[in-house]
């Protein structure tokens, strides 16, 4: 039965990516340019972001995925300006997709306490996978190590890749839209047309001071927040909050939407996600944990984040407050 249970993930893995699917992250602020390019230079300086996620380590082929970024704070042009990477590996036979982008912002202020962040990014991209390591239809038939149509599977395809952003906010909430592969490239490994479908994002919150300082500085609070994501016929959303007590940080999210169906008519429901995390001067660490809850909870040993922010703040004088996007980091 898990070796039934592995193959059909695998399978399942492999229409999901070839349709242009994403890797997706319960962190998903810890990867603020995988999320929206529009917090590129969301940082009173510079800013060094890694996260990695190991998703259901207990089927054979896990799904792998990686991501890094820096982005730095231009405010003598009211810009941002970032460079990012993604990696990410799924399946036994090695499918591979690496991004590697340069994103850029600019912030438009209303009023001093209300802003707006357009944004723009251009990436290379490559998908790849060995065929090596797949079966054909004519192997199974004539039980041979190998298959003549192993040729019609590339090694590698190299497109460019196009994305958008926005970023509404002010000291205490932010609403943000971002669209991935607005160019829809060509990302078929075989000999014929895919094209990427666009990847939408709908994400915001609130944050709520419970506990400031004389300075201002807040100690503790309790941010809300949202995150819905659309592709072809796959929607998902995102749903929870943290709890900061400086320098502590807890979180619980939930990742579903109970009154829809999946395309194979079962309830939508994915995971709860428990997050823990530490500020310690200028990094700041966390660890999530995906408890499974859908039917195959019992056999993917759940999902693992780790995510590292290092942050430094621009030691020039300001002319005026720098006012950041006032979302959490993980």
């Amino acid at each position: 039965m898990r070796k039934i249970f592995t193959l059909l993930t695998f399978v399942l893995g492999l229409v999901t990516i070839t349709q242009a699917q994403e890797p997706q992250y319960s962190q998903f602020y810890a990867a603020p340019l995988y999320l929206n390019p529009a917090f590129t230079g969301n940082t009173e300086g510079t800013r060094f972001a890694a996260i990695y996620r190991n998703q259901w380590p207990a089927v054979s082929g896990t799904f792998q995925s990686v991501s890094a970024s820096l982005d730095l704070n231009l405010e003598q042009v009211n810009s941002g300006i970032g460079f990012y990477v993604h990696r990410d590996q799924a399946g036994s036979a090695g499918l591979s997709y690496t991004n590697v982008g340069v994103a850029y912002s600019y912030t438009v202020r209303f009023t001093p306490k209300l802003a707006f962040k357009p944004s723009l990014g251009i990436a290379f991209s490559q998908r790849g996978v060995d065929p090596t390591k797949l079966v054909f239809g004519d192997q199974l038939i004539s039980g041979a190590n190998s298959s003549i149509q192993t040729s019609a599977v590339y090694d590698n395809t190299y497109y460019m890749d196009l994305c958008t952003g926005g970023l509404f906010y002010g000291d205490q909430f932010w609403v943000g839209y971002s669209a991935y592969h607005i160019n829809r490239p060509n990302e078929s490994l075989m000999d014929d047309e895919e094209r990427s479908s666009v990847r939408h994002s709908l994400h915001g919150g609130y944050n709520y001071p419970l506990r400031t300082t004389g300075k201002g500085v807040i100690e503790s609070s309790l941010t809300f927040s949202g995150n819905l994501k659309v592709q072809r016929e796959w929607t998902q959303l995102d749903l929870g909050g943290y709890f900061q007590y400086s320098p502590f940080l807890m979180g619980v999210w939930y990742r579903g939407i109970p009154v829809s169906k999946t395309i194979n008519q079962n309830a939508n429901n994915d995971a709860i996600v428990v997050l823990a995390g530490i500020k310690l001067d200028k990094f700041k660490f966390a660890y999530s944990y995906d408890i499974t809850v859908s039917k195959i909870w019992a056999n993917t040993g759940g999902s693992h984040e780790v995510s590292l922010i290092y942050e430094t703040a621009n030691k020039k004088k300001r002319k005026r407050r720098f006012r950041r996007v006032p979302c959490p980091s993980f």
